[in-house]
């Protein structure tokens, strides 16, 4: 993110910015090739936050993570002043399925492509972490589909 990018949202009337994350847990991103820098997130979190309305983005069912660490990272994207949005893992061609090496156990529906389990994930835990976060969304007025949650900001 450099200055240019925040003088023009700064000139956009209601500009709405997601924050592609993924995830928080670096040991998480490793497996589909990714990495976090908390202190660059602050940062750049905190001058979006001036220009801009937020939304922070995490990823359901990536490889090598688990039920224990998504939660953590879901209930730490709450604590963060921004809508949340929440997808569920699809395999695409340009990503996972041809990046994902065997021991991820990818396991995924070949029409939807939605992940159904893999490497920390099964098909029970991924349903049952579904169905919680269906339940988040409605009882906090965000709303819910076939593969996305969508959060407001915490009040």
């Amino acid at each position: 993110m450099r200055q240019e990018h925040l003088d023009f949202l700064a000139t956009v009337s209601n500009a709405y910015v997601g924050i592609g994350l993924q995830s928080f847990d670096n040991a998480v991103l490793a497996h589909v090739d990714r990495t976090y820098d908390e202190r660059r997130f602050d940062e750049t979190f905190a001058k979006l936050d001036a220009v801009a309305s937020l939304a922070v983005e995490i990823i359901l069912g990536l490889p090598g993570d688990n039920p224990e660490t998504f939660r953590r990272n879901f209930e730490r994207a709450r604590r963060l002043p921004c809508a949340l949005r929440v997808y569920h893992c699809v395999v695409l061609p340009s990503g996972l399925m041809v990046r994902s090496p065997p021991e991820h156990r990818l396991d995924y529906d070949p029409v939807s492509l939605k992940m159904l389990s893999c490497t920390g994930w099964s098909e029970a835990a991924l349903a049952a972490e579904c169905r919680f976060l269906t339940r988040q969304a409605s009882l906090q007025g965000g709303r819910s589909g076939e593969f996305f949650w969508t959060f407001p900001p915490p009040r």
